[in-house]
């Protein structure tokens, strides 16, 4: 071989390998002052990622390939600020919050949760729905005419939100529901919620007319610690963030039963929530089990796993 010939193979490869390191997802960090505490992370298509802050009450965005989340959105003036669920509604323009007082969680008095609306381009606000009563609005998913779906950890329901409306509404209550925390409508259209204090994952029917059916117990095929946010992938599995397990997992849906396969990676400090970009699964690591305490949690992540 020649010299031009070698020259040409050891460009090419050096192209290829430059190539390969440049599409290499980066873990993000979100923010900077290491007191952030994020509990939920959503995506657009693009591949840009929204993640809220428990302890700010903000809401930072990082752009596709970034590897730091800027604040996007300020805390609110008033209300509750703790910011728990966010979700994209990118067919909607719309980017989703939960607003909830963690007050709730120890069953004290606090101040009804508040979904907010946001324009997901500008981040200027669309629209706000207040809670009834002591709740705690955590995750949260949407339908193609733009109505709104949140988990009610405290109160043991979902509530839904229609477009143009100010308050939020009881979709679905049952006891069954207690705890009920990640949320995302499945292939069949129907809603699967999780609860994160009994580690039940269940199935709500949703009848033609857009209302809350029969709730299915699901069985699942190995128990679930603390299972968070969740999300249905483009490949028809459901994925959850399991936070007592330090893990996250797949679930493959047959009928009424659940296939739970851990996905590979690293062991996480209480993973919250995760979405899913392509081939790619982010992971939000909230650390929320450090919150309060003297222990520095340092800097906080939204870690890519890339799924085969």
């Amino acid at each position: 071989m020649n010299k031009t010939a070698i020259f040409a193979v050891l460009a090419v490869s050096t192209l290829m390998t430059s190539s390969t390191f440049a599409q290499a997802p980066q873990k993000v960090q979100v923010g900077n002052s290491q007191q952030e505490f994020p509990e939920s992370v959503t995506s657009t298509s693009d591949g840009t990622l929204f993640a809220g802050s428990v302890a700010h009450g903000t809401i930072f965005r990082a752009a596709p390939g970034a590897t730091n989340a800027d604040v996007f959105i300020a805390a609110p003036a008033e209300g509750p600020s703790a910011v728990l669920g966010v979700y994209a509604d990118e067919a909607n323009g719309s980017l989703w919050a939960c607003y909830a007082d963690m007050a709730a969680f120890g069953g004290g008095e606090s101040l009804p949760s508040v979904l907010r609306s946001y324009d997901l381009t500008t981040g200027a606000l669309k629209a706000s729905a207040s809670f009834d009563g002591t709740s705690l609005c955590n995750d949260i998913a949407t339908t193609a005419d733009g109505t709104a779906y949140a988990a009610d950890t405290y109160a043991a329901r979902i509530v839904r939100v229609t477009p143009g409306s100010e308050a939020a509404e009881d979709w679905a209550a049952d006891e069954i529901l207690a705890g009920a925390d990640g949320l995302s409508f499945g292939p069949d259209g129907h809603l699967y919620v999780n609860s994160v204090t009994t580690g039940k994952l269940v199935r709500i029917n949703v009848g033609s007319d857009g209302a809350a059916g029969d709730i299915t117990d699901l069985t699942l095929s190995e128990e679930l610690l603390g299972p968070d946010g969740m999300r249905f992938g483009d490949d028809g599995l459901l994925y959850i963030a399991e936070n007592a397990n330090g893990r996250v997992v797949a679930g493959k849906i047959d009928g009424d039963n659940v296939t739970i396969t851990p996905v590979p990676g690293d062991v996480y400090d209480f993973p919250a929530s995760l979405t899913k970009v392509g081939d790619t699964l982010w992971v939000l690591e909230s650390k929320l089990g450090k919150m309060g305490g003297a222990e520095d949690p340092g800097a906080f992540f939204i870690y890519p796993v890339t799924l085969q």
